[in-house]
């Protein structure tokens, strides 16, 4: 059974070279988000979002500060 029951292809790079196409994904989805929008974004969810919201903060936080403390070391 494969893993990527949901994995699906962009159009895209169907039609660009594979440098293109980064270049077209990094400018129409950077890797950064919008951190200034966040406040904007979470008054738009529901209860039920925001607590799941904040879980998964929650863990890339503690994985965040793992991966700093073992670069650090």
């Amino acid at each position: 059974m494969s893993t990527y029951k949901y994995a699906a292809i962009d159009p895209m790079s169907l039609f660009l070279s594979d440098r293109a196409y980064l270049i077209w994904v990094e400018l129409h989805h950077p890797h950064e988000p919008a951190l200034s929008k966040v406040a904007e974004v979470v008054k738009t969810l529901s209860p039920e979002e925001k607590k799941f919201a904040l879980s998964q903060a929650k863990k890339l936080a503690a994985y965040s500060k793992a991966v700093t403390e073992s670069l650090s070391k």
